[in-house]
């Protein structure tokens, strides 16, 4: 018996060996077990080429908007200056890890608050002020407080937003991607690092604020980030910081009256100036009319030139002052007594014009006959007198006495 198409080689025995049934079935299982090996050593060799072509190019990768990447290669950053900067988009080829690694890093701006590092209460959520805890024996640096210029206790909460700095001269050589992707690592390590730089430059800051000042709000805050930023360029960390903002600002609750009643102080005194102020005004308005501003000005200027022996000075501010009180349109006071103090003038030089005029003519009369002169005069000043209405008469009869009562005794003889 032969078997067609099968080479002799291909058994471990002769053709001519075969002479039973069972030699036969054993040439068919081996030859069935051949081809299953064949096929899958083929399948074997597809599949791991497969596998070698997805894993190497398992690792490539997009950039979303709102990041930049850089792609390291055994722990060295491929590329110098902006060519080791991935900027968003894609793909980018790489290999797989641990041959290459990707970091992928935000340029969005960030925020932390730091509201558990200077406040009382020490929770997790951001507290209101209502909510702070009342205790009598506040101390910094255990309860969460800072200590101002003038030895006072404070408590604030701070915001900070900061970012990658990429952008300006500093996005052209790529310097602070690569600096923060060395020095850094992640955005929750740049969290941590700006946390603390921040709490050290605030109680910096805070310690040369005046408490009046911290409460008003007049935080330098400007400063807060120029401290910042300073450290983060020294570590050369890639980051900068956007603003700072004091969110939340107060005193303890322990010592809310006393600054309370502080606050009230100065408000009454802010008052108690301004009603000064407005009494003023309305009394040298009421004086001086209603240029009492520059009179008032003239009069200090006249001082001053008096003090410092200024004649020209002095004579100038001293013809602006009469000039003001002497301006019809000027009210006031002392307007109305400089009136009445010209008009008593002009009164008393008529009647002094008027009795040298009546003494001329009585002159010639008294050098011819000095007593009927005399008795003419007296009965003249007499009429003038009774003639007076704030003069009262009082006539007694013919033969009856007069008694006045002058005071006691005693007053009279002193």
């Amino acid at each position: 018996m032969t078997i067609k198409n099968k080479e002799p080689s291909t058994y471990p025995f002769h053709l001519d060996q075969i002479g039973s049934r069972d030699d036969i079935e054993a040439v068919g299982l081996l030859d069935s077990l051949s081809s299953a090996l064949d096929v899958g050593f083929h399948v074997l060799k597809t599949l791991m080429v497969f596998l070698l072509v997805v894993f190497l190019f398992s690792n490539i990768f997009w950039v979303p908007e709102g990041y930049v990447a850089v792609q390291s290669r055994f722990g060295k950053i491929i590329g110098k200056n902006t060519a080791s900067i991935c900027p968003p988009g894609g793909p980018y080829l790489a290999f797989p890890f641990p041959v290459d690694h990707i970091v992928r890093i935000p340029t969005t701006i960030q925020k932390i608050s730091l509201y558990n590092a200077f406040w009382s209460e020490k929770e997790m959520n951001e507290p209101a002020i209502d909510d702070r805890p009342k205790t009598d024996d506040l101390r910094p640096g255990i309860h969460g407080s800072l200590v101002t210029a003038d030895k006072n206790i404070v408590q604030g909460i701070w915001v900070i937003h900061y970012k990658l700095n990429v952008g300006n001269q500093a996005a052209t050589n790529g310097s602070p991607v690569c600096d923060f992707t060395c020095n850094v690592g992640s955005m929750q390590h740049a969290g941590d690092i700006i946390r603390r730089i921040a709490q050290a430059a605030i109680v910096r800051v805070v310690s040369q604020t005046n408490v009046a000042d911290f409460v008003a709000g007049q935080i330098d805050n400007h400063q807060i980030k120029k401290i910042i930023n300073n450290h983060l360029k020294q570590l050369r960390t890639g980051l900068t910081i956007s603003s700072v903002s004091a969110n939340q600002y107060t005193v303890p609750k322990a010592l809310e009256p006393d600054f309370e009643a502080v606050t009230q102080a100065e408000s009454q005194k802010a008052l108690d100036i301004e009603k000064a102020s407005r009494h003023r005004a309305s009394t040298l308005n009421e004086l001086a009319g209603n240029k009492w501003q520059t009179l008032l000005e003239a009069v200090n200027r006249h001082e001053k030139a008096s003090r410092n022996f200024d004649q020209t000075e002095d004579k100038a501010a001293f013809e602006a002052a009469t000039k003001i009180f002497m301006e019809e349109t000027n009210g006031g006071s002392i307007k109305q007594i400089l009136d009445e103090a010209r008009s008593e003038k002009t009164a008393a030089i008529q009647q002094a014009r008027s009795s040298a005029t009546r003494f001329n003519k009585l002159l010639p009369s008294f050098e011819k006959n000095a007593g009927i002169l005399e008795n003419q005069l007296v009965k003249d000043t007499l009429r003038e007198i009774w003639s007076d209405i704030s003069v009262d008469a009082l006539y007694i009869p013919k033969g009856q006495k007069l008694f006045l009562d002058l005071g006691q005794p005693d007053l009279l003889s002193r």
